[in-house]
């Protein structure tokens, strides 16, 4: 088994997806911009009329002429509202796939990573967590005595309300304001959100992304992985040092 040549390339492959990641976050904020400013030309709301009809005190019909607003997939009433709602919409969904796609790409790359891990250690035992970025984590604590590096728990639970709740915390201003005991679930949550910087909740438990969300989450995932790599390598250069000199006494 060349160990050496499985750490250039699991640990190649993971690094160099910061740089990818930095890009991503880069070219959505770009994206947004112009989404904004090519909002803010002239005739980029359309009006469209259709009849509407309304009823008086004696239940009589009378038909009128209402006209509608659209900008892309907003759709209402009133112009200002319309413009609001687009720029709002454009703005977290390019953030949300952005984040989404940083994070599947962080989660394949330790996933090898891990992998590599339970090898080099000769881990034949079933490592708890959820998912290969939790198993990584309790990897590093219980066998590699890796137990000061913050995880990325906190990203995972926004990834997790981005893709089953679309981008809804369920009961967020609840649990917040609940006085007895909070279940683990709960904990987690309230945790997550409190730790996240650049994301705030609105009054109908949305998670919004701000300007700075993807920069800081790429921030955190670069800080995970340099942590990482410095665990694993330090093992295995201890590893290497033990056996040459066993090899030099025999």
């Amino acid at each position: 088994m060349k160990l050496d040549l499985i750490f250039s390339v699991n640990l190649f492959s993971l690094t160099s997806s910061i740089s990818i990641m930095k890009m991503l976050a880069e070219q959505a904020e770009k994206n947004i911009l112009t989404a904004i400013i090519d909002a803010d030309k002239p005739n980029s709301i359309t009006e469209d009329d259709f009849e509407d009809e309304v009823y008086d005190e004696h239940g009589e019909s009378h038909p009128y002429t209402r006209i509608i607003y659209s900008c892309g997939s907003c759709v209402g009433y009133d112009p200002d509202e319309v413009l609001f709602e687009y720029k709002f919409l454009i703005t977290q969904l390019t953030r949300r796939s952005a984040f989404l796609t940083m994070f599947g790409l962080f989660e394949h790359r330790i996933s090898n990573c891990f992998e590599l891990m339970t090898k080099l250690i000769n881990c034949n035992q079933d490592i708890k967590g959820k998912g290969p970025i939790e198993k990584t984590q309790n990897l590093l604590k219980s066998e590699f005595g890796a137990k000061n590096i913050p995880d990325v728990d906190h990203l995972t639970v926004i990834r997790n309300i981005m893709i089953h709740n679309d981008g809804t915390a369920p009961n967020y201003r609840k649990i917040l304001s609940k006085t007895d005991k909070k279940t683990d679930a709960e904990k987690r949550l309230l945790k997550a959100i409190k730790r996240t910087p650049e994301l705030r909740v609105n009054n109908f438990n949305g998670l919004i992304m701000d300007e700075g969300f993807l920069q800081y989450a790429v921030s955190e995932f670069d800080r995970y992985t340099k942590s990482l790599e410095i665990v694993i390598q330090t093992y295995h250069k201890e590893m290497t040092s033990q056996d040459s000199s066993s090899s030099s006494e025999v």
